[in-house]
């Protein structure tokens, strides 16, 4: 009787290992994906750079920054492509302040983020169709001092 008592004490205690290794591993895999704050930055950089052509475009003689203001943000695919690179898909709605009026916009988005890490920082780039980065944020690694 006690044999079988430590025999399935043994089992528990693998299985325990077991979860906690999965665990660790899920959560690792976790804290590596673009945080909804990188994707948003990243979107709203690539809906500003659009309308900058688009406005270049239209109106060369009188430039202006895009006025917009993202209202929603629905990640539907965050995959790390290659160590480093993630595709990160959804939808997105945008209120787009034109001269005299404001416009809805929405429809999907296609990003491509890249994460740099030093010893003490983590960056965060917008990759755009040529391979260019575009830095959204450094910030300090947590668990840094300083």
């Amino acid at each position: 009787m006690i044999a079988s008592f430590l025999v399935a004490m043994g089992r528990i205690r693998w299985i325990w290992w077991v979860s906690l290794v999965l665990l660790l591993q899920a959560c690792s895999r976790l804290s590596t994906t673009p945080p909804q704050s990188i994707v948003e930055r990243g979107l709203a950089l690539n809906i500003a750079q659009t309308q900058q052509t688009l406005i270049a475009h239209l109106a060369p003689k009188v430039p202006q920054l895009p006025n917009f203001t993202l209202r929603q943000v629905d990640v539907t695919q965050r995959e790390e492509q290659t160590p480093g690179i993630f595709h990160v898909q959804g939808t997105y709605q945008a209120v787009m302040q034109l001269t005299r009026r404001k416009k809805i916009e929405s429809g999907p988005f296609d990003l491509y983020l890249a994460k740099e890490q030093t010893e003490d920082t983590v960056s965060w780039y917008l990759m755009s169709n040529n391979g260019e980065k575009t830095l959204l944020v450094t910030n300090p690694k947590q668990g840094s001092p300083g």
